[in-house]
């Protein structure tokens, strides 16, 4: 009787486990999806505004460019490596979207 109980309270923390580990994945992985969306949304605004505004000429734009014409304040900082973003990193600007490219 003393091992049924042993195995039933085994799985039961292993099953409190696995589904506890599943849930945090999960939890995590969406937070860090939203944080990097945010991050590439706010350098593609930048990016559009300082291509339609008309100081910045060309489709690709590069962080640097953003930084030196003021679109962008403070470095540019991956949220989930928590590294800065190269100013190599470059925006294309198209008709159908405006595409961030980190470095």
């Amino acid at each position: 009787m003393n091992t049924n109980k042993i195995a039933i309270y085994v799985t039961i923390v292993a099953s409190v486990i696995l589904i506890g580990g599943g849930v945090c994945y999960k939890v995590l992985k969406n937070n860090f999806d939203k944080l990097t969306l945010v991050t590439n949304k706010k350098v593609t605004e930048a990016a559009e505004k300082c291509y339609f505004d008309g100081v910045c000429k060309n489709l690709k734009i590069t962080l640097g460019e953003l930084y030196n014409n003021k679109y962008l304040k403070e470095k540019v900082i991956d949220p989930v490596k928590k590294r800065v973003y190269s100013e190599d990193s470059y925006i294309i600007i198209t008709k159908e979207k405006t595409t961030f490219f980190p470095n």
